[in-house]
């Protein structure tokens, strides 16, 4: 049984595990299925262009080589990211948010994204779709610093001796964690001190049992399609 009924199941890189990762495809096909929260990665390029990509390089994602930090955005939007898709401006994917209703969680991997991040937030007035979360403790900290109305997350993959001190450190408002290392205990601490957690990546529908029942807010995957609540 679930014991946290309002679970939402949360796309990962859009639809990593069926279609190219971070792109405008792939995240309008997760909310197609009728997914209510989806998860992107934001590096800046040479001309402090905020672009929606996982890697610090194009060679994975891309028919291409080199440093995003070192391209221009022009030169980046002009990479096959996958089945004739771009890399898209993270502009692009906020322009989703008028036309689905979702949770859009940002991960920032790269450090100087901070104010153009805010910026945009601010300025498209989203604080209430957005949660900017990164493995850099200090970036989710600097944005709450920026503007505290910002909700924000503390990456993780191994176990945390305290959850809550981490969280609180940053300023944040809640943890996403490795399934890998996650536990029942860790679960509801946070939610004792109202903070979210969110775990990554489910992968086969008969695992999800085991994290809804541990009342997760958010439960990442790579195969909308297949794993759903």
């Amino acid at each position: 049984m679930n014991l946290y009924t309002d679970t939402l199941m949360l796309g990962h890189r859009g639809a990593k595990g069926e279609r190219p990762e971070n792109t405008i495809d792939g995240i309008t096909y997760a909310l197609n299925l009728g997914l209510k929260a989806i998860e992107i990665d934001i590096h800046l390029s040479a001309d402090n262009r905020l672009v929606v990509i996982h890697d610090d390089t194009v060679d994975r994602t891309t028919n291409a080589s080199g440093a995003v930090a070192k391209m221009d955005s022009e030169q980046l939007r002009a990479l096959d990211a996958g089945n004739g898709e771009k890399i898209p401006f993270l502009e692009e994917v906020v322009d989703l948010l008028d036309q689905y209703s979702f949770t859009l969680f940002i991960e920032v991997k790269s450090s100087g994204c901070e104010k153009l991040l805010v910026k945009l937030i601010q300025e498209r007035e989203i604080h209430h779709k957005v949660i900017v979360k990164s493995f850099n403790h200090r970036i989710v900290k600097k944005v709450k610093e920026i503007d505290a109305k910002i909700r924000t997350a503390c990456l993780v993959y191994g176990l945390p001796v305290n959850a809550v001190n981490m969280i609180e450190n940053a300023r944040a408002d809640g943890i996403s964690i490795s399934v890998a290392t996650v536990d029942q205990a860790l679960v509801e601490l946070c939610h004792h001190h109202n903070y979210k957690v969110t775990v990554w990546n489910v992968n086969k529908k008969e695992d999800l049992s085991a994290y809804t029942q541990m009342g997760v807010d958010y439960i990442g995957t790579d195969f909308p399609s297949k794993v759903t609540l």
